[in-house]
């Protein structure tokens, strides 16, 4: 019997395997052999009305709506060149400052001829004083009152031209200093010092960025539909996907006559400055009266090819459904087709989803 069993070893044991692993299969909860894929987390929003105004959407440029070129109302030798290519100033600082030793030199004299006038002017309004009250009494003659009278005039005369003079000096020692008219950003520098600058010689050029203008060119068709003054979105690409709100601040009347476009001008607030001269920007203009139409959110829109769907959840189970695209407004969207407000759409997962896949659905 030993023998037998030692002999068929190998048989027993691939025997008690397959025994072994058809009691495991028999075994497998029902419920767990047929389980299918797990339910995929996703995002949604309701299908709902809300007014909307047709948009188109066109490209500009930002460029600052203040720029200068600040130039020297004085001649002389840059001394001083506080700025670079780049800084940003405030209103008032000094950007250069220009040699005034001479006018230095001139004030000094000037003040001290005013001085001496002053002085001889208070002897001779004494002398004036006598004079008039000797000629009271008949003391003496009406020529030496006359002379001192006409003494006093010419010194006062002298004195409002030293005043004259020495303002003259104040002022054109005030030009040597070239300040910062408004705050904003020094975009290009035209001295240095050690250098020469004539009379309305240029320093260098500034923008004012707290406020910037997109320029952009709208088609003829379009142009009788803007209004002044009306609220615009901007996008710029280089902040995205940061919005901003402008106005439109001019439609100039004078278009290209090939292109048979207008420009117009869209003021944006730009308190930050983060908005730099030259950056493309995204502008949506309203073209027409807002109306109530079915809207969901950007996100929810899956584009295939030429098609677009949206996921809509029901019982669980996200199915697609075609829709045809209208007019946005900021982060919503008109869509059109077999639909109802209150449905929910997948707006976040619905790149991945499947028709007939189950979801689950998470804040």
């Amino acid at each position: 019997m030993i023998e037998f069993i030692l002999r068929n070893t190998p048989r027993i044991i691939f025997v008690f395997s397959v025994v072994i692993s058809h009691l495991v299969v028999l075994h497998i909860p029902p419920s767990q052999a047929q389980e299918g894929p797990p339910a995929t987390p996703v995002k949604v929003a309701q299908i709902s009305k809300m007014d909307i105004a047709p948009q188109v959407q066109l490209i500009g440029t930002a460029q600052p709506k203040l720029t200068s070129l600040v130039a020297s109302d004085i001649e002389g030798l840059v001394e001083k060149f506080s700025v670079s290519e780049g800084d940003f100033v405030k209103k008032g600082a000094v950007l250069a400052r220009l040699r005034d030793r001479l006018l230095q030199i001139n004030l000094k004299g000037a003040t001290a001829n005013k001085a001496d006038t002053e002085a001889q002017l208070r002897r001779a309004r004494a002398d004036l004083k006598r004079s008039s009250d000797l000629l009271a009494s008949e003391t003496i003659a009406d020529k030496k009152y006359t002379d001192d009278l006409a003494e006093v005039q010419s010194l006062e005369a002298r004195v409002r031209r030293l005043e004259a003079e020495i303002e003259h000096i104040q002022d054109s020692i005030a030009q040597k200093t070239i300040r910062a008219p408004f705050s904003g950003f020094v975009t290009k520098e035209y001295t240095q010092v050690g250098e020469w600058v004539e009379k309305g010689g240029p320093i260098v050029n500034m923008a004012d960025l707290s406020s910037i203008e997109v320029l952009i060119d709208v088609p003829e068709r379009y142009i009788p539909l803007l209004v002044l003054g009306g609220d615009t979105g901007v996008k710029v690409d280089a902040l995205n996907p940061e919005k901003f709100t402008g106005k439109i601040a001019a439609i100039i009347a004078v278009g290209d006559s090939a292109s048979r476009a207008f420009p117009v001008k869209v003021s944006v607030d730009n308190p930050n400055n983060r908005i730099k001269g030259g950056m493309l920007c995204r502008v949506s203009l309203a073209i027409g009266k807002s109306s109530s139409v079915l809207a969901v959110p950007k996100d929810a829109v899956v584009n295939m090819g030429q098609q677009h769907l949206v996921f809509v959840v029901r019982e669980g189970v996200a199915q697609p459904l075609a829709v045809q695209l209208g007019d946005t407004s900021e982060s919503m969207i008109e869509v059109k087709g077999q639909i109802t407000a209150g449905m929910q759409v997948v707006t976040r997962g619905n790149e991945r989803l499947r028709p007939g896949q189950p979801v689950k659905i998470i804040e």
